[in-house]
């Protein structure tokens, strides 16, 4: 269902998205000496770690978060940037030739270059295809659980000016909220302020380029330890037509975790930069990464420390670095993330002390049926992604090719037997404990496993280019001619990217449509399950706002779509989530006897303590099979109400006064 935005102000939406992804991110790299696929592909996390930053200490300063402030501090993290840059060029980084150590090795042609960014493109569209295609349009509302507190969460820092951690949680857990890292949300709101777009919109403009910005960091990384372009390229590739890799995070509605595991791969770009050539400008480089990745979401730099261990262990295997000189140069660095990332860091040690309950998945998938959801890129759903699993066996079989980064191969076997570990042993009291920080689940988990597994099927394709190139270079009649190694390099790599386009359909578009389509009740469920938030619903909270009295909370019931009235029209509700851990007394008071309003004069007191003085019921729910809270049920023909609005999916009542 969608919200009434024109086509052009969601057109706009994207496009503001696009330019504040990049450009605060560029010119903070850019000043710390980052260029070329490295600048571009760090740009968006370090625009995170800017608004991720900036947010929580202007709260604490007591300044507001908004478009000039974030722009201020931006600049301010320019140029902290540049003085350590300026001051670690005096010291003469360059070696003789004249050239940064901590540049990646070897070099791309042009001819390289554009193809690789022809990649990234592709890998855009198709994620821009199946997004919206799932979605059903440019303005639908997603529908799965933790949406809403994402929506209402950017209008709030958008309306409040508050960009504490704990602020855009008392639409819900009110009045001292509740701790989220909020870079997502911070992003947004600059988004919803510039565009007037409406959240939906403005959500959907975040998600359509989830899996290009995958594909830009894949590309980073391997330019980063000297890949081939025809690598860099296909890891692009995969990264657009894996359905575990971005596009599962999103069905879940996990969408700060799904933005987290799409930069989790420039943790080891940032990091592999420092240790080859330890200098003030690098460090100031990994630790802004550290921060912003903690800001993004609290799970991301766990998930980025483990994909890292192996890449670790193969420089010090290998002696390109010394154990205990390595951590002695990181420590100052983490410590100085720790310090710029403090809110986030208090934030996450109160909240995993505090009183929110944590209830563990205990999923117990049979072992050979997590090792095939992993081996065919999908856990969602039915039909295998077969071609990518070619790939990745192939990927398998010429690990000895991926020279210095083949230590992708042990995160693939570290996170690969997480995952396994949690799906199928996750009652285990001890794998609950390791894998807290991904709740558990087993769908968060399979989105880190997929980071390393993408990189093996785009070297999977990378090799097959490179076989096919030398055999058709063996024919009489090409072997005499000195171009033809150029040519058919180019011409073989075409041929397989369009091979697999052809056998994909569309590199699997279709089926990650499918699997998208689950967040916005747009697929196969739809049939099954009422929508919990329908067009009808929608037209009653835009009504609801303009019936709404300053100041005044509208008692709704937590199951059904009325979650969303904050996004949607500015009014705040009773319960501003679907979530019903650790609500507030009076939220649980007016859900439980709400209809005794004549006769309890506690119920009369909450009343006035929100300022309630409507009443709005939708017709679905997030979870069909929970009845309507018993305080809200049967409110027809009630002496102290008056129904004020009325549709096929929801009704408005006015309480007498």
């Amino acid at each position: 269902m969608a919200t009434p935005d024109m086509f052009w102000t969601y057109a706009g939406t994207i496009s503001i998205y696009l330019v504040l992804l990049v450009a605060p991110g560029i010119l903070i790299g850019a000043a710390a000496g980052l260029r070329g696929w490295t600048l571009a592909g760090l740009a968006p996390l370090l625009t995170y770690t800017a608004t991720g930053l900036a947010g929580p200490w202007l709260a604490n300063l007591g300044l507001p978060y908004n478009v000039a402030t974030a722009a201020a501090c931006t600049l301010l993290l320019a140029g902290l940037a540049a003085g350590a840059r300026a001051l670690t060029l005096r010291r003469g980084p360059r070696d003789t030739s004249g050239k940064d150590t901590a540049d990646p090795p070897g070099s791309w042609t042009t001819r390289a270059h554009l193809a690789v960014a022809a990649c990234v493109l592709a890998a855009t569209a198709v994620s821009i295809a199946a997004v919206l295609s799932a979605a059903g349009g440019t303005t639908a509302v997603f529908q799965r659980w933790d949406t809403v507190f994402h929506a209402n969460g950017i209008r709030y820092i958008a309306e409040t000016g508050d960009g504490g951690l704990y602020g855009m949680a008392t639409i819900n857990w009110y009045p001292d909220g509740l701790f989220y890292p909020n870079a997502y949300h911070l992003v947004g709101s600059l988004v919803y302020s510039l565009s007037g777009a409406s959240i939906p919109t403005v959500l959907n403009s975040i998600t359509v380029p989830i899996a290009g910005i995958f594909a830009l960091s894949l590309v980073a990384l391997v330019r980063q330890f000297g890949g081939r372009a025809v690598f860099a390229g296909s890891a692009a590739i995969v990264a657009g037509a894996a359905t575990t890799g971005a596009y599962e995070s999103v069905s879940s509605g996990l969408l700060p975790f799904a933005l987290g595991i799409v930069l989790t791969p420039l943790a080891v770009v940032a990091l592999r930069r420092f240790l080859q050539r330890p200098g003030l400008d690098t460090a100031v480089v990994f630790a802004l990464a550290m921060a912003g990745l903690l800001a993004v979401h609290s799970s991301t730099l766990f998930g980025a420390v483990l994909f890292a261990v192996p890449m670790l262990l193969q420089r010090w295997w290998r002696r390109e670095g010394e154990v205990g000189r390595d951590l002695l140069r990181l420590m100052p660095v983490g410590v100085a993330a720790a310090v710029l990332a403090a809110p986030q860091v208090i934030g996450a040690l109160t909240f995993s002390s505090g009183s929110y309950p944590y209830m563990p998945w205990a999923s117990d998938v049979p072992v050979a049926e997590a090792l095939e959801q992993l081996l065919t890129f999908r856990q969602i759903l039915d039909e295998p992604q077969v071609w990518l699993s070619v790939l990745l066996f192939a990927g398998i079989f010429t690990i000895g090719a991926l020279g210095a980064l083949r230590w992708v191969a042990g995160s693939a076997v570290l996170l690969s037997g997480l995952f396994v570990l949690v799906t199928s042993y996750g009652s285990v009291p001890w794998v609950i404990t390791v894998s807290r920080p991904w709740w558990n689940d087993r769908y968060r988990l399979m989105a880190l496993a997929a980071i390393p597994l993408c990189l093996l099927a785009g070297h999977g394709l990378a090799e097959l280019q490179r076989w096919l190139t030398r055999a058709v270079s063996l024919l009489p009649r090409l072997r005499a001619n000195p171009r033809v190694p150029a040519r058919l390099g180019a011409a073989s790599a075409v041929v397989l990217v369009g091979a697999l386009a052809t056998l994909t359909h569309g590199f699997y578009t279709t089926a990650n449509a499918t699997a998208v389509s689950y967040a916005y009740h747009n697929g196969p469920q739809a049939q099954e399950t009422p929508i919990p938030v329908s067009g009808a619903e929608v037209a009653a909270m835009l009504e609801m706002g303009r019936l709404a009295e300053p100041g005044e909370r509208v008692l709704n019931d937590r199951k059904d779509g009325t979650a969303w009235l904050y996004a949607i029209s500015g009014v705040l509700p009773v319960a501003g989530h679907y979530d019903p851990g650790v609500a507030p007394p009076d939220a649980r008071l007016l859900a439980n006897h709400f209809r005794e309003y004549a006769t309890n004069p506690e119920v009369r007191a909450a009343v006035e303590r929100l300022g309630v003085r409507h009443v709005l019921l939708g017709s679905g729910a997030i979870t069909p099979d929970i009845p309507r809270a018993p305080g809200l049920r049967d409110l027809d023909g009630l002496p102290f109400l008056d129904a004020v609005f009325r549709n096929s999916d929801a009704v408005i009542y006015a309480l007498r006064t």
